[in-house]
């Protein structure tokens, strides 16, 4: 009968394998006990008499998950076969919740399957159990047999419940898992109906697939039999429980004793003993188990403790070692620890003041601010950042900014308080230079607009100097003339470098020689090598060819790192500069060497950040490092004591559009003469400078100081191209654009601007947005003419 079994939370079913003799009951019970896994597999006992031995196997819990928060638990017992143990065979029979019949297929053996069926019947009445209603399997086993019997025929002598029906060779293991698969989900289905533990169960048909499934999965395939042992070998650990041989005729005649009840009180007595025995074998592995845990719980509080020992120490040495004072105190003010920070700080060794009061390190007119700020805390409060004075050890005072809060106990109780303590001087200092830098923020925001306004007046005087020198006839105009460009050409050359910081110019892109360039930027600086005895070695590898770079910019970079050499060798004893070239990895680079003084580290990181110029010369090299990366390349510095400092300027080698044969030929720049030219621009000078600079070169020129006229020059007759402003009154160039865009989108590839601040964000973006070329202010006849013939020669759908 099944047991509730509350204190183990489980559900113990008895399962019996019931049949004739030798019709393999145990057999199946064997192979069962062989198909379990190690964790699955429980005690098999034999329990026997003089007389007769039946077979006890224990099954291990079924892994259901909770079912009313308990576990399945079957036990499965076979009965003696032979009719005449019919004692023995009630006794196990008792309780049953589910029977297997293993009936012998063999033709033979028909009368005892019969005989047998019939024994089973009545001894179920006799333990109150009905035949017609407790869970109940056939299997047909020795179907390998050869007189084995139709199973239809069995059916019919058998099946009298149309029960379901298995056939099976429990020698190899055939059938039986089936049988005891089907019978489990019997006698689960039967008894949780008839316990009425089916009624909050959502799908109860999936429970029971659910048991199939689990038991399948803790079951194991037999290997195949050989064929000198085709049966099961006897399980291992079968356990044999002995009752001292006591049997009928064991009995002294003449006693009162009913021969019958002692043998089933022998019976049951083994039986017992094997339950508990089976119940003492989980007891003692759950003991096991519990101590294997026990011993992981001890080994992780050892690692807890060892985790909370290096915690421990890793939290003293980051308060050690942080960089404001950590001081504790008592409610009477008495100091409690001190860090190293408050060593640093204060000045005050850790013996030294450990043990003394906290108003030590206050000033005198500040002693009454401790008893405030015990009050506060006391409450619980934490003081954030309270900005003060503190003495150092020596009396010297110092601007503090302190954090107090409460230390407690692990009941919350306020044991102790903290107080953390910043030395805000330096903050202080720094926040004046702040203040100091932030005055001169607005004359830094000048700067662009001040250049816009420098560049936009300068252009016009070098364009006018220029026309000025060409058209000069007698010998002291134009000596005059000279000098006029010789002095705008100068200031120009002062801008230079400031306007490739603020705008760093895109290169175009020509063949170039570079050492016929190192040649050239040797020669504008000899004159100054010259004056300062110092010599300049040239060791150019003759085997570079031409590449594509611009000349104009690589030019102004070479010549400025010439300038900066002779400038670093300047108060040397051995005034000696060297320039080399060579090609290397797809890089052709220049090395520049002089013996000038070592410089370190913090100064060679400033080298190149135009922000830490100083000096106007002092941007040479910001405007090499800018030029460099707008070619995709690099400047670097390497300082060395006894050899100097050498500069390497790495530009990628890129092969010279002429050089290859599938390239082109450049065409040659288109002639302006019999051009019609618009020029725009509000500047009155400068506007009046490019009409006669473009006039001279044979142009038909006409002009617009605003956007709004120049669309109606346009509208009234055609243009070959345009020169025009971008920051206009009105109409700005960026406006006159768009409608180009719309009404003249031919136009649109002939017009060159001309600007003063294309460092502005929005006036690059919208340059290089639309791929447009543009003058910087402020620009020479040479750089105009060049820009115009170029313009003038795009064709009109490129």
């Amino acid at each position: 009968m099944v047991q509730f079994n509350t204190r183990a939370n489980e559900i113990l079913l008895k399962l019996v394998y019931y049949g004739p003799g030798l019709s393999g009951k145990t057999t199946n019970l064997k192979s069962l006990h062989a198909m379990c896994t190690d964790t699955q597999r429980g005690e098999m006992f034999s329990v026997n008499t003089q007389e007769d031995r039946t077979l006890f196997f224990d099954l291990l819990p079924i892994n259901l998950g909770y079912i009313y928060g308990n576990a399945i638990h079957l036990q499965i017992y076979t009965v003696p076969g032979q009719v005449q143990y019919d004692a023995s065979r009630r006794v196990v029979l008792g309780g049953a919740d589910g029977v297997v019949f293993v009936a012998d297929s063999s033709e033979a053996k028909m009368q005892d399957n019969v005989d047998s069926l019939s024994n089973l019947y009545h001894n179920l009445n006799a333990n109150r159990l009905n035949i017609k209603q407790i869970p109940f399997v056939l299997q047909y086993n020795k179907r390998d047999l050869p007189d084995a019997m139709a199973v239809g025929v069995m059916n019919r002598r058998l099946n009298f419940r149309s029960v379901p029906y298995f056939e099976s060779v429990a020698s190899r293991g055939t059938g039986v898992l089936d049988t005891f698969l089907s019978i489990t989900r019997e006698t689960v289905g039967y008894t949780f109906k008839k316990y009425h533990l089916d009624k909050k169960i959502k799908d109860f048909d999936e429970m029971l697939n659910l048991i199939e499934s689990n038991v399948r999965s803790s079951m194991r395939e037999l290997p195949p039999p050989s064929e000198t042992d085709p049966a099961p070998a006897p399980a291992p650990d079968a356990t044999v429980l002995r009752h001292s041989n006591v049997s009928v005729a064991d009995l002294v005649p003449g006693k009162i004793a009913d021969a019958q009840e002692l043998l089933e009180d022998a019976l049951k007595s083994n039986m017992e003993t094997a339950r508990l025995y089976s119940e003492l074998k989980q007891a003692k592995e759950a003991l096991e188990k519990k101590n294997e845990e026990s011993s992981q719980l001890y080994a992780q509080l050892d690692r807890a403790n060892q985790d909370n020992l290096k915690t421990r120490k890793y939290l003293e040495g980051l308060v050690q070692n942080m960089a404001e004072a950590v001081i504790s105190f008592a409610p009477d003010g008495r100091i409690l620890t001190w860090n190293m920070a408050a060593e640093r700080i204060f000045g005050y060794a850790r013996p030294e003041i450990v043990g003394r009061n906290m108003a030590q390190l206050m000033p005198d007119h500040l002693v009454g601010e401790l008893e405030q700020v015990v009050q506060q805390v006391s409450r619980g409060q934490v003081i954030h950042d309270a900005a003060t004075t503190r003495m150092r050890k020596g009396g010297l005072a110092f601007p503090a900014s302190i954090t107090y809060a409460p230390v407690r106990s692990a009941d919350d109780r306020i044991l102790a308080f903290s107080a953390m303590v910043r030395d805000t001087s330096q903050t202080q200092a720094l926040e004046d230079k702040l203040v100091h830098s932030q005055r001169h923020e607005a004359l830094g925001r000048l700067v662009p607009s001040l250049f816009h306004e420098v560049a936009n007046r300068l252009t016009p005087v070098l364009l006018e100097s220029r026309l000025i020198a060409e058209a000069a006839m007698e010998p002291h105009q134009a000596e005059q003339a000279a000098r006029l460009v010789q002095a705008v050409e100068s200031v120009q050359s002062l801008l230079q470098p400031l306007q490739t910081v603020l705008n760093p110019p895109a290169p175009n892109r020509t063949p170039v020689q570079v050492n016929r360039l190192i040649q050239e930027a040797a020669a504008l600086v000899e004159a100054k090598a010259q004056r300062m005895d110092a010599s300049l070695e040239l060791n150019l590898d003759p085997g570079l060819g031409e590449t594509s770079l611009d000349a104009t910019l690589v030019l102004q970079a070479l010549t400025n790192l010439l300038l900066n050499g002779l400038q670093s060798v300047a108060g040397s004893p051995a005034k000696r500069l060297r320039v080399a070239t060579r090609a290397t990895g797809g890089n052709l680079q220049v090395v520049v060497q002089d013996t000038g003084p070592v410089l370190s580290e913090a100064r060679q990181a400033e080298l190149f950040d135009p922000a830490a110029a100083a000096t106007p010369e002092a941007l040479s090299l910001p405007v090499v490092d800018i030029i460099a990366r707008q070619h995709g390349g690099r400047l670097t510095v390497r300082s060395q004591e006894g050899l100097g400092n050498a500069y390497l300027l790495e530009l990628p080698l890129e092969a010279s559009p002429a050089a290859s044969p599938a390239a082109p030929a450049t065409p040659a720049p288109a002639g302006l003469e019999g051009r019609r030219a618009l020029v725009v621009d509000d500047e009155t000078f400068l506007l009046e400078c490019l009409v006669d600079a473009l006039g001279a070169w044979g142009m038909e020129v006409s002009s617009s100081a605003r956007g709004d006229e120049a669309i109606r020059e346009l509208e009234q007759g055609s243009f070959d191209l345009i020169v025009s402003d971008i920051r206009m009154p009105g109409l700005s160039g960026v406006e006159l654009f768009d409608w180009l865009r719309t009404q003249r989108p031919a136009m649109t590839k002939r017009i060159l601007y001309t600007t003063g601040d294309s460092f502005d964000a929005k006036t690059r973006g919208f340059l290089e947005g639309n791929q447009l070329p543009y003058l910087g202010k402020p620009f020479d006849l040479k750089q105009l003419k060049q820009s115009l013939e170029r313009l003038i020669g795009t064709p009109i759908d490129a």
